[in-house]
């Protein structure tokens, strides 16, 4: 009696063969649709930085409100780098921010500016300079 060969395989090992040619059929008699290799599709993502108002917010600081102005910087500078990271809802919602603390200063500095006016217009026009 002959023994079988010994093989470094497991047992549960099949022989593998090539894929069939095109227009052949698989072993079995199965067409060779089982080989086919589906389309591969690649899907874009356009992601735009939104305006951080960061201009704005610095004209503020300077001309207008400072605080206001500084805060709307902070969040400005801070949309920037949500943006980075990609948290684009964030980068949104900091840069809305930016632009109201930027509104709200630039108005808190114009009505302060036009309080300053009256004043001086009213306290210089009711004085009297006496001259001796």
């Amino acid at each position: 009696m002959e023994k079988a060969p010994i093989s470094d395989a497991p047992a549960n090992t099949y022989p593998v063969q090539a894929p069939p040619a095109y227009g052949q059929t698989t072993p079995y008699g199965a067409p060779h649709s089982a080989y086919n290799v589906q389309p591969v599709t690649s899907v874009t993502v356009v992601r735009t930085r939104p305006n951080n108002y960061l201009v704005m917010a610095i004209l503020v600081t300077i001309c207008c409100c400072v605080p206001f102005g500084i805060v709307g910087i902070v969040y400005s500078v801070d949309s920037s780098s949500k943006f980075d990271r990609g948290d684009d809802a964030g980068a949104l919602s900091s840069a809305t921010s930016a632009k109201n603390w930027s509104i709200a200063g630039l108005v808190c500095g114009v009505v302060f500016i036009i309080i300053i006016i009256i004043l001086q217009v009213t306290v210089l026009s009711t004085t009297t300079t006496y001259s001796y």
